[in-house]
């Protein structure tokens, strides 16, 4: 057994929440008691802890959006999905990787009811409609939240191939034309196995560089992934299509120093408004919006891994302003970019 498999096992015993649930669970399973349940049951104390039941109230929201990741420079947040919580119809504005680390339950995904157990990965596109049912003690699920708003520039240049998993993504963030989900197992791959448990150890435990380690974890596990075949893989739809919106994004990130709008039309032998158009209606943010993801995500790298001035990381991402630059990266991470440095340098002392 590895640190991570004990880090991990202290999640089959079930904690206060959990707890709270299964009673409730056990309740409903005849109305008389149910009804004595709800009527002698401590709302201050549902309260406190945010704890909420369907017969006493709605969820406020049935719409999650990227806050739940609570950093602003964070692309990634770890969760586990506590066992016995009362099933309500969700969407959400990110990708959410369900992993099923021990046991089994079941992901009703729009009109898909997936059976899962241990080993299986599931990713729910975003803005799908999904309910997880996990009403038994044996069973540890995890989720992996990860932006859709900056996935292009952490991610998106590992998916240029006609892999499954390419084209999920593809779909989702190049297309109106898109897969809910897409699932397979990982139960015997050893590798694969090892690495997302490592992911969802770093995600939780949040020590030094967890942000540089889990984002290079995922992008390890999503290489795995690609190797998998097409008949290992669940999907709503296999059908193979590759916009030619993922070779500009591509082309983006590989030149993203010194490309312009119309130096990427010239290189497609589009015009630049057209261009402009079909990179908008594709993926929903504009050109310069997705340049500025890929520069800015850079600068965090340099910030982080060099001893680069700031003036000369401003340079080497492309922008000749260094006020624009350092005023730009305040508004987007809430620091100035000596001050997201110096604090990544005393978290690395301080742990």
């Amino acid at each position: 057994m590895t640190n991570y498999d004990t880090f991990l096992g202290k999640y089959e015993e079930l904690n206060e929440e959990e707890l709270f649930y299964k009673q409730y669970h056990i309740a409903k399973q005849d109305q008389y008691i149910l009804k004595e349940y709800l009527l002698n049951v401590d709302r201050k104390e549902m309260d406190k802890h945010g704890y909420w039941l369907p017969e006493l109230e709605y969820k406020s929201s049935d719409y999650l959006n990227e806050q739940i990741i609570d950093k602003k420079e964070d692309n990634i947040r770890v969760l586990k999905h506590n066992r016995y919580t009362p099933m309500f119809v969700h969407k959400h504005a990110f990708f959410e990787m369900v992993y099923i680390y021990k046991g089994s339950c079941e992901n009703i995904v729009g009109n898909y009811n997936l059976a899962m157990k241990e080993g299986d990965i599931c990713i729910i596109a975003p803005d799908v409609d999904h309910k997880l049912s996990v009403f038994n003690d044996s069973c540890i699920a995890f989720n992996i939240i990860i932006r859709r708003s900056t996935f292009t520039s952490t991610f998106m240049d590992l998916f240029n191939d006609d892999a499954l998993l390419s084209l999920f993504f593809n779909r989702i963030l190049c297309s109106k034309n898109a897969n809910s989900y897409i699932m397979f197992s990982i139960k015997n791959d050893k590798y694969l196995k090892y690495l997302l448990n490592m992911l969802i150890v770093e995600g939780m435990k949040k020590d030094k560089n967890y942000k540089i380690v889990t984002e290079n974890l995922l992008r390890s596990a999503f290489c795995l992934m690609l190797r998998k075949n097409s008949e290992t893989i669940l999907s709503n739809t296999t059908q193979v299509y590759t916009p030619i919106v993922v070779d500009m994004i591509n082309y983006i990130q590989e030149n993203f120093r010194t490309v312009s709008l119309k130096e990427l039309a010239n290189t497609f032998n589009y015009s630049p408004d057209y261009v402009g158009k079909l990179i908008k209606n594709h993926t929903g943010v504009s050109f310069m919006q997705i340049l500025q993801d890929v520069r800015f995500k850079k600068a965090c790298s340099l910030l982080v891994s060099t001893n680069l001035r700031v003036i000369d990381i401003c340079c080497q991402i492309g922008y000749e302003s260094v006020e624009f630059f350092t005023r730009r990266f305040k508004e987007l991470y809430g620091k100035t970019p000596a001050e997201y440095r110096n604090q990544s340098i005393s978290s690395s002392f301080s742990s």
